[in-house]
């Protein structure tokens, strides 16, 4: 088969499956964004002892889990995390527009025989109506905007994370360009008698992408464990004084045990000790991975915080 009609075959199968795409992307985005709306809303919305307690609670237990997604998180609150704020807002509006155009664009019937337009269309016809309908529909202007403020503050993430995790990162390096020199010697060899000769050229590569990833595996495995141990003994502070002030907001002091400062007591330190025990055996127990059921909801959170990891171990 020709390179032509390979290209020819590829551009049919892509078209023919453009219409379920578009409809899955028209069901699911609205509810994405809706929901994401509805939980910020519901954060900002609870009193600030709540949220410390929030914080304190992630951080303890699952600090090193995601160290480096809560490590961007605290740079980009310094590299205009309200500028991406607003961005994603505008974007998420842009996308409501065009979905909500899109729907009527699904039921349109202007040629009034009683049949919608776009069940009358094939795949290809309905792929460049759709794409007409969004580059009509949306504000360029506004999209770039948003684009442009949300890749500005993603650089000055990556520049404070890379100092930040820079031994790491010179650890997970060192890890793979030892790993290399024997793969090269005796792995690859072995590789290229079992696979086509025509491959032959994408073995270094992807030997060197398995090389890198277990380097990184490595190095981040021991900054994962020294950061457990950090963050569990700094959410256990939050956690013990968040409760401190609720426990004062609700006049809970337990026969005067629990005072108005915790400046004035040692019990919040004291329980902090249990809270961080808790919590470093927890994420030793979990092997710092996500258990089920949670993985399901939080595994957005477990592909950004490895997509940060390459990001800034491999800059190029």
């Amino acid at each position: 088969m020709s390179s032509e009609s390979k290209a020819k075959k590829a551009k049919e199968g892509l078209v023919k499956f453009s219409k379920p795409v578009i409809q899955a992307i028209t069901t699911i985005t609205p509810v994405v964004i809706t929901t994401s709306q509805k939980v910020w809303a519901c954060y900002k919305s609870l009193p600030e002892d709540y949220l410390q307690l929030i914080i304190g609670f992630i951080f303890c237990f699952f600090g090193g889990v995601f160290p480096v997604l809560f490590a961007a998180v605290e740079a980009a609150k310094h590299g205009g995390i309200s500028d991406v704020a607003k961005a994603l807002n505008d974007l998420s509006d842009e996308a409501m527009k065009i979905i909500e155009a899109s729907k009527k664009d699904d039921d349109a019937d202007e040629d009034n025989d009683g049949k919608k337009d776009v069940d009358q269309i094939d795949a290809k016809a309905l792929l460049l109506r759709k794409t007409n309908l969004v580059l009509t529909k949306m504000n360029p202007q506004k999209i770039d905007s948003a684009l442009s403020s949300i890749y500005r503050v993603w650089l000055s993430v990556v520049a404070v994370l890379t100092l930040k995790f820079a031994q790491t990162i010179s650890l997970a390096v060192s890890i793979s360009h030892f790993l290399k020199k024997p793969v090269d010697h005796f792995v690859e060899p072995l590789v290229k008698e079992v696979v086509p000769d025509d491959y032959d050229k994408w073995i270094p590569v992807v030997l060197g992408w398995i090389t890198k990833s277990i380097g990184m595996s490595i190095a981040w495995y021991i900054n994962t464990v020294i950061t457990a141990v950090t963050s569990a003994l700094t959410g256990a502070l939050i956690i013990t004084r968040s409760l401190l002030k609720i426990a004062h907001r609700h006049n809970i002091t337990l026969e005067g045990l629990i005072p108005k400062n915790h400046e004035d007591t040692y019990i919040d330190e004291a329980l902090s000790y249990v809270f961080a025990f808790m919590g470093i055996w927890f994420q030793f127990k979990i092997r710092f991975d996500v258990p089920f059921p949670l993985n399901l909801f939080l595994w957005p959170m477990e592909m950004g915080d490895y997509l940060i990891r390459w990001a800034i171990t491999n800059p190029n």
